[in-house]
């Protein structure tokens, strides 16, 4: 397929980890030993006529991109199971099946869960998760950063935390949501596979990606959507919400914490003790997160007349080094490789 993916054909299954190690590293090196975080395996009857005839058992893997999101093809021969290892991966993984059927088992999960032809499930990268495909299969497998997940979650659900949507589960294909995500993640792989696909560009790839989330959520969502938004409503009380709203509007702007509590409706001490309560962290740390995605919001909309220095000034970030630091950690590269890939105007 032409455009932004890579195939290649692995014979051994202990060299799936190398091979998808780079898909998850934005700058992989040589000098790091891939960590074991993934393993494809044959089923015990199986491994003997593996070792005989080693071309049968080929798995074809396909690879793209989309922002931080991993789209990966795989199309297997003969039956095989995805093994996650220690210490695990901290991504949720969507599973759509085109072909074949499988079956989902995790630690925590009293019985594997079955899925069938056009099956689809989510779960998070825990040790001991095992994906197991029969002959023929073929599933695109996107690997999304659990953080990624966890603030659109977040901002769709009024704060509600992403343990609360019970992401390990079947997504059901029929319902108009999980239809929707279906198509929505087919679409998406073949257009990554276009040449001069718009998706090809930072800032529609973005738009994509953030689309393609919010589409993530209603299909775990569906159905209960509002009863998790009343949720999250009860366990963070009125003067954080309208702590966290005062502080997008101005982000901008030199705050204090004073000027929170007033605009929250409470003390500064209160205003400490709800945020350590109900978020983990202290109000200040909230405001430079706030002004962080603030940032990255505006990076990745520009069209380049701006600098990044500028914009990480403009919402008070002084220190460009400890601002592309803070940014790299939060978004998984620096601000200034986004500037590098612009298109010249």
């Amino acid at each position: 397929m032409a455009g932004s993916i890579t195939t290649v054909e692995v014979c051994d299954p202990h060299e799936i980890t190398p091979t998808m190690w780079e898909l998850f590293t934005p700058t992989p090196t040589s000098a790091i030993t891939p960590p074991q975080f993934l393993a494809r395996t044959y089923r015990a009857g199986d491994w003997s006529c593996y070792k005989r005839e080693k071309d049968a058992y080929r798995t074809t893997v396909s690879v793209g991109k989309l922002g931080r999101t991993c789209f990966v093809r795989m199309v297997d021969r003969e039956p095989t199971d995805m093994v996650i290892q220690s210490p695990g991966l901290d991504h949720y993984c969507l599973t759509i099946l085109q072909r074949g059927n499988g079956m989902l088992a995790q630690p925590r999960r009293a019985s594997p869960a079955g899925l069938g032809a056009d099956g689809a499930a989510i779960f998070h990268g825990e040790p001991g998760t095992v994906l197991k495909t029969d002959r023929h299969a073929a599933k695109i497998n996107v690997w999304i950063p659990a953080g990624l997940l966890r603030r659109q979650a977040a901002a769709m659900l009024d704060g509600a935390d992403l343990d609360s949507l019970n992401c390990n589960v079947g997504i059901d294909t029929s319902s108009p949501a999980g239809a929707g995500l279906q198509r929505m993640t087919e679409w998406l792989w073949n257009e990554i596979g276009q040449a001069g696909s718009p998706l090809s560009q930072d800032i529609a790839a973005a738009s994509a990606q953030d689309m393609f989330l919010r589409t993530v959520v209603l299909a775990l969502t569906e159905g209960r959507a509002a009863a998790l938004r009343d949720s999250a409503k009860a366990a963070a009380p009125a003067t954080v919400r309208r702590a966290e709203e005062f502080m997008r509007d101005r982000a901008e702007e030199q705050l204090t914490v004073d000027d929170i509590a007033i605009a929250a409706g409470c003390s500064s001490r209160a205003l400490q003790a709800a945020f350590r309560r109900f978020r983990g962290i202290t109000p200040m740390t909230a405001l430079r997160r706030i002004r962080l995605e603030s940032a990255h919001e505006a990076i990745m909309r520009s069209d380049g007349s701006i600098s990044t220095t500028e914009i990480a000034a403009r919402f008070r970030f002084f220190n460009s080094g400890r601002f592309a630091s803070q940014y790299q950690h939060a978004f998984g590269e620096y601000p200034s490789r986004i500037a590098s890939r612009r298109p010249a105007r």
